[in-house]
């Protein structure tokens, strides 16, 4: 960039030589050199050029991959309240809209930036020696752009930030409303949903345009020093030809060093309206970054307990950030082993427990120790890996059947994973499909029924072999039958694991030989173990809100 610049130089120069020297003498030999100069002047800026700008995106490429990879792990480490008040649009939008206008600036500002410096650097000073006081009655000019840039500035900062904060609002709507596409047909709403629409992209719209509106008075107030400092060379440069103070090849000169020096400024007004949305662009990027995990190791963080695992909560309390009281459990021990079904109304604290034992949020106050110690102190990855969370959907990923499977042990072995499909009672399924193992199952397995999905995702958890196994609803999308059966041979695979089961149908608990009732974040019940079959008391208590007893419960 640097040769690049002074080559810039060489055009005018020649072009003064050629007028005053060459022309005159009618020197043709030298008339040839100059062309030859000229030729080398341009192609030589133009082959640099290129050279830089190719480093330059090499370098910014690798900088954007290295970027999106940092916050992609910054947002790996985020926990549960970050992604249940953050809408998915607005966490994938610094991945992408930020990073390319930061690689954008990199790759094409940045080097314009710099080529603007250096020419305006190397003509200033050439034009200096050219013709001092020319030079001198034009410099004065140069304070009007900057005093108009200062003027704009914080204007265009402000449009910058506007448009960003429109963009991430439209991208979160945009991704809830494409994921739920199916949903607003059924409803009917899809007028509502373009209205809203057109809402965010008008408001969009207009912070473009108010963000181009401040940068064309940026532009026309900055142009007027071009304009005068031209008007200055022609005025007093041609009265100086006149007067014989300088030759006619000088003014041609100093009239192309003109325009290489306020070209360049006259294109700033453009590139730093679009700096400021990159600018903005990284404040956005440095927000996410600054966020903090609320779930972190501890210092002393060790593996998970050998041996024992029995679970025990003492004097918890929690309460979400809307709902401050939300579960406070006393004193609670659950055996290693141990097969326990919750049960409980809406809104009892059911999956929060379950929430809580694995670290998604923790506890208020109070603690829940595994083996007698306290899960803060188990590192999170040996805490998960002992431990194994299933909700009532299931996340499942784009790919086969069997990567699906082996999400959790890469090494599984096809013979494990067709045990695993056995177990949940999927095999006829999975035999059904062309490609057996290797069926795709599309986005988010969508191939599958709700039934199927929990099977697939409970034959995922069976592989993963927990100390510890809680199914949140997993089971609530099977009849009574497959789900007595699916439970049955998960408590014998694996027996000496302890299980947690948390439901709202009456017939899941015939197999479980404790039951927790949960009411208002309270445990109002403790069943067990010695009944067998659930009571009328506890039944009463499970449907104290209004769901109906099923399945053979009177």
């Amino acid at each position: 960039m640097t040769v690049g610049s002074l080559l810039a130089l060489l055009t005018p120069l020649v072009l003064k030589w050629l007028i005053d020297k060459v022309l005159p003498q009618r020197e043709i030999g030298q008339l040839f050199l100059a062309a030859v100069l000229i030729f080398f002047s341009y192609q030589g800026r133009t082959a640099l050029t290129s050279l830089g700008n190719y480093l330059t995106l090499t370098a910014v490429q690798k900088m954007a991959l290295r970027l999106r990879m940092e916050i992609l792990r910054h947002l790996d480490t985020l926990s549960a309240d970050y992604y249940e008040s953050t809408p998915p649009g607005a966490v994938m939008y610094p991945l992408k809209e930020p990073i390319e206008e930061v690689a954008y600036f990199g790759s094409d500002l940045l080097p314009a930036i710099l080529r603007m410096c250096l020419t305006t650097s190397f003509t200033a000073v050439t034009m200096l020696v050219l013709s001092p006081v020319l030079t001198l009655a034009i410099f004065p000019l140069i304070p009007l752009f900057l005093i108009a840039r200062q003027h704009f500035r914080a204007k265009l900062s402000t449009d910058s930030d506007t448009v960003q904060t429109n963009l991430v609002e439209w991208n979160g709507f945009l991704e809830e409303h494409i994921s739920s596409v199916l949903s607003i047909q059924l409803l009917g709403q899809e007028g509502r949903q373009e209205r809203r629409a057109f809402r965010l992209l008008a408001q969009t719209t207009r912070s473009y345009l108010a963000l181009f509106r401040t940068a064309s008075w940026f532009t026309v107030w900055t142009s007027m020093a071009v304009v005068l400092a031209m008007s200055v060379v022609i005025g007093y440069g041609g009265w100086s030809v006149i007067a014989g103070t300088l030759s006619l090849g000088s003014l041609v000169a100093f009239y192309s060093f003109v325009t290489q020096l306020f070209d360049p400024l006259s294109g700033a007004a453009e590139l730093y309206a679009r700096a400021q949305r990159t600018f903005a662009s990284i404040r956005q990027l440095q927000a996410v970054c600054a966020l903090r995990p609320s779930v972190t190791d501890s210092l002393v963080s060790g593996s998970f307990p050998v041996g024992d695992w029995g679970l025990e909560f003492m004097a918890v309390e929690f309460g979400y950030e809307r709902r401050k009281s939300m579960l406070n459990v006393p004193s609670l021990r659950i055996a290693a082993g141990e097969r326990v079904a919750i049960v409980g109304e809406n809104g009892a604290g059911k999956s929060t427990l379950g929430r809580l034992v694995t670290r998604l949020y923790d506890v208020k106050s109070g603690a829940i120790q595994i083996g007698g110690v306290d899960i803060r102190n188990i590192g999170l990855k040996d805490l998960r890996r002992g431990l194994c969370y299933l909700p009532r959907d299931p996340v499942l990923f784009e790919g086969s059947l069997a990567s699906n499977l082996r999400f959790v042990r890469p090494a599984a072995s096809d013979r494990e994973l067709r045990e695993a499909i056995q177990l949940v009672d999927l095999a006829d399924v999975v035999e059904g499909f062309p490609d057996g193992l290797h069926q795709r199952l599309g986005p988010d397995a969508c191939q599958l029924s709700g039934g199927q999905r929990q099977r697939l995702a409970i034959a995922r958890a069976l592989l993963q072999r927990p100390h510890i196994l809680i199914l949140d609803e997993a089971t609530s999308c099977l009849d009574p039958d497959s789900e007595a059966l699916v439970l049955r041979n998960v408590s014998q695979y694996l027996s000496v694991s302890t299980l947690i089961v948390v439901s709202h149908r009456a017939s899941t608990l015939s197999g479980f030989s404790r039951i927790l009732v949960l009411s208002s974040g309270r445990i109002v019940a403790d069943v067990g173990p010695d009944a067998m079959v659930p009571s009328q008391a506890v039944v009463s208590r499970v449907f104290l809100k209004g769901a109906s007893p099923a399945q053979g419960i009177t």
